[in-house]
């Protein structure tokens, strides 16, 4: 079974919660994400498939999005 945790550490008590997740015998790995990294799983897949061609990117004029957005 894998559980995702997000936890929210200042910035002085990083190198403490480190060491301390290391103690932790059933914790196998661990990483520090910085605050502007995507990780939504959704929003990752619809980027690589962008950069993969596998989407095409629907042509919307200026006027349309203005329009959608006072929708």
């Amino acid at each position: 079974m894998k559980y995702t945790l997000e936890i929210e550490v200042s910035d002085n008590q990083i190198s403490f919660a480190e060491e301390f997740f290391k103690t932790i015998k059933f914790i196998k790995k661990f990483k520090l994400i910085p605050e502007n990294q995507i990780t939504k799983p959704s929003i990752l897949k619809s980027m690589d498939d962008y950069e993969n061609n596998r989407v095409k990117p629907t042509p919307l004029s200026l006027k349309e999005l203005k329009e959608m957005i006072d929708a």
